[in-house]
């Protein structure tokens, strides 16, 4: 039996202008930004640099919203992909989707969540827009 390589990522729910932040692949997925962890940085750390660069938004961490994983084939090998998620909120720089990877980037309501191609993505978005009425974020 031959095991999936595990990839350890972090991402965000980033809230800007009391919207949240979706990216649109190439092939037309809307997703959230997340990446891989990097030697040395800490989850948080990782989340705040994959938002920067998939989004072009400067946002800080507000809570811990949960992980996902999943298991996906590329090139013939297996990959097992654990995602660890955060509450954030955007404060500085300017939105524009990265280019290499992503053709748009939208910011959207509550009642607009269904966008997101993947029920996680869903669910973790709902998650936090209930968190911040509930009280701030936390």
């Amino acid at each position: 039996m031959i095991l999936p390589e595990k990839i350890i990522c972090a991402g965000g729910v980033v809230f800007k202008d009391d919207k949240i932040v979706s990216l649109r692949r190439k092939n037309g997925v809307w997703l959230l930004p997340k990446g891989h962890v990097e030697p040395g940085e800490t989850l948080e750390e990782t989340a705040v640099r994959e938002v920067r660069e998939e989004t072009g938004l400067v946002a800080r961490v507000e809570a811990p919203l949960g992980e996902t994983e999943y298991r996906y084939k590329e090139a013939g090998t297996l990959f097992r992909k654990k995602v660890f998620w955060f509450s954030m909120e955007a404060y500085g720089g300017k939105l524009q989707p990265e280019e290499e990877m992503f053709t748009e980037i939208r910011l959207l309501a509550f009642d607009e969540l269904g966008l997101l191609s993947f029920a996680a993505d869903r669910e973790l978005a709902a998650k936090a827009f209930l968190r911040r009425r509930q009280g701030g974020g936390q």
